[in-house]
């Protein structure tokens, strides 16, 4: 049965779908248009193994980093009701654009209050109750403009977006299934938060800080690695793919993060 290739979803999402689109996946579509992969390598095949990869390490300031990674978690959501909307996406419990005020507002609102960061659940629910495509897709673009806004509001440093790249990759790691075959809704979940963590080490690329610029060119390496060759997430059945490539991936970000 034919299925799109990551490339070609990659190539797809940078030269034809909006906007707001390119500009969560156009670094890693100009890599796939670029470097096409002629086939899949070995290390998306090898069994399953456990492997631990929680291992505690000093954050700069770690509840700004657990803000910036619940805020990738609803960019997540974001990306993934875009595909659902525009690509037949198939999941089970409707489109992703509920999930924010559901799964993860609710854990963060009070905290964001107090770091007079803007609130988001108005720009949600005018996303959640769009009643078309257009109106969905101009709610959507607020919505990603207040997620943006949000984080200016944290006034992360370029160390706190690099931790929480790394929690997001372990959340990512979480979701999958340690058989090495994942259910679709879980799949997409995981799919979802590498992407929109390897989106946070675009802004990266201008910081004033030449450690941190350099390990974020490095780590966007390693993502793009996994990212571009991962399976296609609109799947309509259990995926199969090794956690281990993900696990492999959050070594090799800590090790750049823990040597700064």
């Amino acid at each position: 049965m034919w299925r799109r290739t990551p490339e070609a979803i990659f190539a797809r999402h940078h030269c034809n779908i909006r906007p707001v689109l390119r500009s969560l996946v156009s670094a890693v579509a100009l890599v796939v248009t670029c470097q096409a992969q002629a086939g899949t390598p070995d290390i998306l095949h090898r069994p399953a193994a456990p492997v631990a990869v929680t291992t505690p390490y000093r954050a700069v300031n770690d509840d700004t980093v657990s803000l910036l990674t619940a805020l990738i978690a609803i960019e997540r959501d974001l990306l993934l009701g875009q595909l659902f909307l525009h690509d037949g996406m198939v999941n089970a419990e409707g489109s992703h654009f509920t999930h924010p005020r559901k799964e993860t507002i609710p854990q963060i609102r009070d905290a964001l209050a107090a770091r007079g960061a803007p609130d988001l659940e108005p720009l949600l629910i005018a996303l959640e109750e769009a009643k078309d495509v257009k109106a969905a897709d101009a709610a959507y673009l607020a919505a990603l403009a207040g997620v943006k806004r949000t984080k200016e509001a944290l006034a992360p440093t370029g160390q706190d977006v690099l931790r929480a790249v790394i929690h997001s990759a372990e959340e990512a790691h979480a979701m999958l299934d340690p058989s090495g075959t994942t259910g679709v809704t879980a799949y997409q979940e995981a799919w979802g938060m590498l992407m929109s963590a390897r989106g946070e080490l675009d802004a990266l690329a201008f910081s004033s800080d030449p450690v941190v610029k350099q390990s974020a060119a490095k780590m966007v390496v390693a993502f793009d690695g996994v990212v571009l060759l991962a399976p296609d997430p609109a799947a309509r059945a259990a995926v199969q793919f090794d956690p281990a490539v993900v696990a492999e991936l959050i070594a090799t970000i800590k090790g750049l993060v823990d040597s700064v």
